[in-house]
């Protein structure tokens, strides 16, 4: 019979989910990254950390940190079922779901059905790999760390990425990507191309796990796009983390923008599975 266990940390989490997840570690970097930042430093909220295990085979596994979305793993239709009843007996809500195209796209009927929510797809992703770097054509400018300075600059473009970029379910406001972009130009993980000192491009690297980390936040003005700038900073942010010692990068895309899909391929990131985003609106 399966059961749901929930967790009240992320290092309990992680020990007791980590042996599966890790099993297919780029296609849930998203789950362990984020838990694995959650250890390092403990969220405002506390997350929703859930197991769907019989006896002692775990079988799937979903997180959650308030407001945010569900994420969740692989798993078969009936541990899913048993993972949406016990978040509705619960009451924990969230605008949405992102996972393995098979399993978010399952969680998603479900949770519509018990909850009479409507369910619609926000986007499509693919997930990327890369293990060697394939550097572009060289491209006029240079790469740099962010710094103190930047911070402004940081906050204005992750703005303009999330309008652009993201579904309308992300919860995040500007008091957030103030917060955000502080942290990066402390920490340097975001990351600029230059010319003649002036940034045209920007990439953000973080939640890492054992063995990879993540690209993410790759941003180009209007008035910079078209001339490669994007390709730059994400190939030398790439083989910054090589460099540094991880084995492998991980980068999402929206499915339905073949252009940058190309772009990360030509550098050496290679699909390793496709992930769904669904956005669960208000009683129809």
């Amino acid at each position: 019979m399966i059961q749901i266990q929930q967790d009240q940390s992320a290092s309990e989490f992680l020990q007791l989910a980590g042996p599966l997840l890790y099993r297919q570690e780029a296609t849930n970097s998203l789950m362990l990254g984020l838990c694995e930042n959650m250890k390092a430093a403990s969220p405002e909220k506390a997350p929703v950390l859930l197991r769907a295990v019989e006896g002692d085979l775990l079988l799937s596994a979903a997180i959650q940190t308030p407001p945010m979305n569900l994420v969740l793993t692989h798993g078969s239709t009936e541990a899913l079922e048993k993972i949406a009843h016990f978040l509705f007996a619960h009451s924990v809500s969230f605008p949405g779901v992102v996972g393995p195209s098979e399993a978010s796209e399952a969680f998603a009927r479900i949770w519509g059905s018990l909850t009479g929510k409507k369910c619609t797809l926000g986007m499509g992703q693919k997930i990327y790999k890369l293990s060697e770097v394939i550097f572009p054509p060289k491209i006029d400018g240079e790469f740099r760390a962010a710094n103190e300075s930047d911070a402004d600059l940081i906050e204005q473009w992750a703005v303009k990425f999330t309008q652009e970029s993201l579904p309308d379910s992300d919860m995040r406001g500007l008091e957030f990507w103030r917060s955000y972009a502080k942290r990066a130009a402390i920490q340097g993980t975001a990351h600029f191309w230059s010319i003649s000192g002036k940034p045209v491009a920007v990439a953000h690297v973080g939640r890492p796990t054992r063995n990879g980390i993540s690209i993410n936040g790759v941003y180009t003005p209007l008035e910079n796009r078209r001339r490669g700038y994007a390709s730059a900073v994400v190939a030398h942010l790439s083989q910054k983390m090589l460099d540094a010692g991880k084995t492998f990068c991980v980068l999402y895309t929206d499915l339905a923008n073949p252009t940058s899909n190309k772009i990360y391929q030509t550098m050496g990131y290679r699909e390793v599975a496709t992930s769904k985003h669904f956005i669960f609106g208000v009683e129809p």
